[in-house]
């Protein structure tokens, strides 16, 4: 079980946290009205998580609290998602009318509550004003350990669906005092998710279908490479600005190469590593993905997501994974963050005793966000 505990701080070690967002949006000239009477100019790119992204030619790309909006105009498409499930297309307008947003659809005005927006996505034509694209690198180094993260986030977002795309590798390299003096031990975890959400095309929403796949590797629990596509149900729970809560299940196939497949039919001796086995399993799936966030004197964001695999056709076998995500504002652009992540497999160390069958990171320190 590898343990790592960090503390992402310029005194205690050298620590490097940094995240960029990058979108491409339509002209700039939707007009944002603030509570302090400021008419802000830009491209909306998107609301999510009770903050409005903006994309501005004086200021880059600027976030503004959902709820210090008075107004917006656009002549452009949006979607916008209730907290009861409706999903409406149509342009913001001028209106006068206290705590709420004046929405064009279909021909016809409607009043919307500020709070009873939970989403708003830009529908837009070109392949780059539907792309959002977030990058971000962690390095941690000290006396005995170097960390490199690398973070990747992208959604494509269309009237009827969201595409997304994550990606997450972790490199360490711990040195350890051994009989003989200093030993280095390398460890290496990559994880790349892709999921589809299909959304009804009108009326409520609170339920989709969902398409999946994921490649992982990871060296503590012996795992090669591990590969699945897998199909589902999902349904929002919870809808409410500040609080989400979604469930999704489904069926998945997956095909890895890992050291035994025991006796499994499918199991074939893998020609590139003699002593590795392709092994093939058919899994359910249950996920959750659960996002609390408030905006009061200083800005807090938690989310919480989690898997369980349990195996079809190698009865007995319980996978899992589980990340957290914790962010505080303490000034401006500053925050305190911790993330940790966990990933268990009750079948990890079968077959080889010095294996383990979790693996779990964690770590917290000073963020910077631009």
């Amino acid at each position: 079980m590898r343990k790592f505990l960090s503390l992402k701080t310029p005194i205690v070690l050298a620590g490097l946290l940094f995240a960029n967002t990058a979108a491409w949006g339509h002209s700039k000239t939707d007009l944002i009205t603030v509570s302090t009477g400021d008419t802000l100019t830009g491209a909306i790119n998107n609301m999510a998580a009770g903050k409005l992204s903006l994309s501005t030619d004086y200021a880059g790309t600027i976030s503004i609290k959902w709820r210090e909006i008075e107004q917006i105009q656009s002549r452009y498409l949006y979607e916008v998602r209730l907290d009861e499930g409706d999903r409406l297309y149509g342009r913001f307008v001028a209106g006068d009318t206290a705590d709420q947003l004046t929405f064009r659809s279909h021909g016809q005005n409607r009043q919307l509550d500020i709070d009873d927006i939970v989403e708003v996505r830009s529908i837009e034509d070109n392949l780059e004003d539907k792309l959002d694209l977030q990058l971000g690198t962690t390095a941690v180094v000290n006396t005995d350990t170097r960390t490199l993260v690398l973070n990747a986030t992208a959604t494509y977002d269309v009237r009827n669906g969201r595409t997304a795309m994550s990606a997450r590798v972790e490199d360490q390299k711990t040195v350890a005092e051994d009989d003989e003096g200093r030993a280095s031990e390398i460890s290496k975890t990559t994880k790349v998710s892709f999921s589809r959400e299909f959304w009804r095309s009108s009326g409520t929403a609170q339920s989709f279908r969902v398409f999946n796949a994921v490649y992982s590797q990871n060296d503590e629990l012996g795992v090669d490479h591990r590969g699945s596509l897998g199909v589902g149900i999902g349904r929002y729970l919870i809808q409410d600005l500040g609080h989400e809560l979604a469930i999704s299940a489904g069926i998945q196939g997956v095909q890895e190469r890992r050291q035994s497949c025991d006796d499994q039919e499918a199991a074939r001796i893998d020609s590139r590593s003699p002593e590795r086995e392709t092994c093939n399993d058919t899994e359910m799936f249950f996920s959750f993905n659960w996002h609390l966030y408030s905006f009061q004197a200083r800005d807090m964001d938690i989310s919480v997501t989690g898997n369980a695999y349990p195996s079809l056709s190698d009865w007995g076998r319980t996978r899992g994974d589980l990340l957290l995500n914790l962010n505080w504002e303490l000034f401006d652009s500053f925050f305190w963050t911790l993330s940790a992540r966990t990933e268990i497999d009750n079948a990890g160390d079968r077959n080889d005793p010095t294996r383990s069958n979790s693996d779990y990171t964690v770590s917290t320190g000073i963020t910077w966000k631009y």
